[in-house]
């Protein structure tokens, strides 16, 4: 009995299992093409991080790691970490920094997104870039956890609706955002409203992508949240006593809403 051909629809989620946890000869080869398509979302999300020299970063999906080598040449970083799950993309991503591994200005990590290995409040910066489809709100908490307060959140998405045409961008494999999902995921991972920023930017090639950048709140903010609450609710209590006293005054019970 001949050998039944694989659908195109389990090809594709292939792909999309490999684009997630890329191993093999086919990862090896989406390390090269991670080179092309993702030259234009690293440069953007790094110019939003605007690191400066002595700062540190976690990159959380490095990849083949040319983020790493492009910032690494431009900054004198404290010290900069790339961190992915697979094997394949780490071994490229050491051969591409292999000074940079030698020197000690950059270590590569094998880790899960979900439990990152570092203390809290140790990077001044982490850079997401064409990961978050497969990261939750608490693996994003995870990210804002090891960032110094002060410290910021760049994460790169494609729009959805330029996803929705790729047929290796499924449910299977991929979560799809548009700005308002983006930035409620960031907000349910802990990141403060105010905090974030969600810009469309031209990823290249035609494509529309998302960067989102969620600052952690700094001392001074937190500070001034609270501040801001506590008159809220001191200017709530004393309006709320003047409406009793305006009720009383008119013969009306002060817990009765009328209105």
């Amino acid at each position: 009995m001949p050998r039944a051909q694989p659908s195109a629809s389990s090809f594709w989620q292939g792909v999309g299992a490999q684009l997630r946890n890329p191993s093999g000869l086919f990862g090896r080869m989406a390390g090269s093409l991670m080179g092309l398509v993702n030259a234009k979302p690293n440069a953007v999300a790094l110019a939003a991080l605007d690191l400066g020299d002595g700062d540190s970063l976690i990159e959380l999906g490095c990849g083949p790691g040319h983020a790493l080598k492009s910032l690494l040449r431009a900054r004198r970083l404290k010290q900069a970490v790339g961190l992915d799950w697979s094997e394949t993309m780490l071994a490229q991503a050491a051969r591409r920094n292999r000074l940079a591994l030698e020197t000690g200005r950059l270590a590569l990590v094998r880790a899960d997104f979900a439990k990152l290995p570092f203390d809290n409040e140790t990077a001044d910066a982490v850079l997401a870039v064409n990961v978050i489809y497969f990261m939750s709100a608490s693996s994003i908490g995870e990210a804002r956890r090891v960032l110094r307060l002060g410290g910021r959140l760049a994460v790169y998405a494609t729009h959805g609706s330029a996803m929705r045409r790729w047929p290796f961008a499924s449910r299977h494999s991929h979560r799809l955002f548009d700005r308002k999902r983006l930035a409620a995921l960031l907000a349910e991972a802990g990141f403060t409203r105010d905090r974030i920023r969600i810009d469309e930017v031209d990823a290249g090639f035609g494509v529309t992508g998302l960067l989102g950048v969620a600052t952690k709140e700094d001392a001074g903010s937190v500070i001034q949240s609270v501040a801001s609450k506590r008159t809220t609710r001191s200017t709530t209590t004393a309006d709320r006593a003047a409406v009793a006293h305006s009720r009383v005054a008119r013969g009306t019970p002060a817990g009765l809403n009328t209105s």
